[in-house]
């Protein structure tokens, strides 16, 4: 099985305690790197040790309220990589923080029986989760500092056109996205995975490639 780029990083568990630091003290660039992400993602908590998937998972939904559905969301690709350009435009980060999976459907739609959760690939919740949301800060502070505010003459997107199944839900990966910047037209990875369940759409997390 092959994972995308923002759902790929495997530690090694001699490294946790050492990635854990580096995920709560690493910061970005700026405070635009930092706001779209600030949902309940940045209450992970705490990794004691490793510990069998079943209990920590309990421990990681523990503050969490139960989900069923995705919310925020869009009702097709088209929709979803539409407004993101929008809020891109528009430095509207409420909306951003709105497109993309939340530690709620993370834990309660997606882990459980995500690729993470068995082995050979296997990662505490809290771990994947810190090392997501770091990727997706970093990746929206980038392109909010680069793009924001401008007017991006949006020309399509495109993703592979099969989708790969994990989790419970549908991924498209490495999707791109074209538009026009300073008169060249670019085609460019703007954004992560676009997750479906249920026939909703979001993103995974907002990884790209700046």
């Amino acid at each position: 099985m092959t994972l995308s780029d923002d759902r790929r990083r495997i530690v090694p568990r001699c490294s946790l305690i050492a990635v854990i630091a580096s995920a709560l003290l690493g910061g970005c660039a700026s405070s635009e790197a930092r706001e779209p992400a600030a949902t309940d993602s940045t209450r992970a908590g705490v990794v004691d040790s490793i510990l069998p998937m079943d209990e920590a998972l309990r421990r990681f939904r523990a503050d969490l309220n139960e989900v069923s559905a995705l919310s925020g969301g869009a009702d097709s690709r088209d929709e979803l990589v539409r407004r993101f350009v929008r809020a891109l435009e528009s430095r509207d980060t409420a909306a951003i923080r709105a497109l993309v999976l939340d530690r709620a459907e993370y834990a309660w739609l997606y882990y459980p029986t995500s690729t993470f959760a068995h082995e050979p690939f296997y990662q505490m919740p809290q771990l994947n989760w810190l090392l997501t949301v770091e990727d997706s800060r970093k990746g929206i502070g980038r392109a909010m500092t680069r793009y924001g505010g401008t007017d991006l003459r949006f020309a399509g997107y495109a993703c592979p056109d099969t989708a790969q199944a994990d989790g419970g839900m549908r991924f498209w990966h490495r999707c791109t996205v074209r538009f026009t910047d300073g008169g060249v037209e670019q085609t460019m990875r703007l954004f992560g995975s676009i997750a479906e369940y249920r026939s909703t759409y979001k993103f995974y997390s907002y990884a790209n490639d700046l």
